[in-house]
């Protein structure tokens, strides 16, 4: 990938930050003329400092501090995120700018997120009803499909890979809208009727490709209202139920983007203090689904009573009929 320096800026809204970026963005909202008066993020093409490329040649491939963090793509980039508001980009030499831009999108900014104390959720967000809800859960769980499958039935989309929780007018607990775009692997764009080959790959090893979705984007903020924890199982059927107690914060914490990081830094004070918050507030469900049955149609039934639901005191208990 050859980088031109041309003295360009470009401005964006993502997670509820101004960005003022030199990487084209066309992916994120276009910032608005109020929004410019205070810059949160800086995104910049460069050169790593020495001691980051030093260990690169030494095939190391991140390390991360409190507020330096960096990790190199072979490839693709090199990524240096710093004191929360700032990230530059070393693009190797006939790097692919799609996955240029989405490992600065995912992980390089996922990275600055826990730099600003910024709880997000790996999972994608759909408006259910008015409010926010997150489909979360392990690699292949289904949270993307999951949220494919409501957009496409007429439900508005605000998150896809990253979830970003935070405080907004009168909402403890909002969803700040990601960016308009899903990454979804072929068989989850087979299930929406489509051809994968008429959209953008940019995951080789999973055969991700990515899905434009503005039409169907919500640009502000919403109230959180439920997350849902995915996972597959053995049993014959779909089960769901409420979980409860301190598993609750045990569930949340598991599912938080690039929790890993957190090992290296710690985990600081007001993050945890967010997360608590979040965990006693907000309903959690937990769903598991068969291996080897397609059980889409039911999950979205489930998903909907639980929602119905959820202003009561009982938990949540439901088995499925599989199918």
């Amino acid at each position: 990938m050859n980088i031109e320096k041309k003295n360009l800026k470009y401005h964006y809204r993502v997670y509820g930050l101004t960005v003022e970026s030199e990487v084209l963005l066309s992916e994120l909202m276009v910032a608005g003329e109020n929004e410019l008066e205070k810059i949160d993020v800086n995104i910049n093409y460069g050169i790593m400092p020495d001691y980051i490329r030093d260990a690169v040649v030494q095939e190391e491939n991140y390390r991360l501090k409190k507020n330096e963090m960096w990790f190199s793509i072979k490839e693709v980039a090199n990524y240096y995120i710093y004191d929360g508001n700032s990230i530059i980009v070393e693009p190797c030499v006939d790097a692919d700018p799609a996955q240029v831009k989405a490992f600065l999108l995912g992980s390089a900014l996922g990275l600055l997120l826990i730099q600003r104390n910024i709880v997000a959720i790996h999972g994608g967000t759909i408006l259910i009803h008015g409010q926010a809800v997150i489909f979360t859960g392990d690699t292949g769980a289904g949270k993307s499909t999951m949220t494919a499958v409501f957009r496409e039935r007429g439900y508005y989309f605000m998150a896809d890979d990253v979830s970003v929780i935070g405080e907004f007018k009168s909402f403890n607990h909002a969803i700040y809208p990601g960016y308009p775009q899903q990454k979804l692997c072929r068989d989850a764009i087979k299930l929406m009727g489509y051809d994968p080959d008429s959209f953008v790959k940019i995951d080789d090893d999973r055969e991700k490709h990515i899905i434009p979705v503005r039409s169907s984007f919500v640009s502000e903020p919403c109230t959180l209202g439920a997350i849902f924890e995915l996972s597959k199982w053995e049993g014959a059927n779909v089960e769901i139920e409420e979980v409860t107690g301190s598993e609750k914060i045990i569930t949340l914490m598991k599912n938080l983007y690039r929790i890993e990081a957190t090992h290296f830094v710690g985990l600081n004070r007001e993050y945890f203090r967010k997360c608590v918050e979040i965990a006693k507030d907000i309903p959690i469900y937990r769903i598991k689904r068969p291996n080897d049955k397609y059980t889409v149609d039911e999950l979205v039934d489930i998903v909907l009573k639980a929602m119905d639901k959820k202003e009561d005191k009982s938990s949540v208990s439901y088995i499925g009929k599989g199918g």
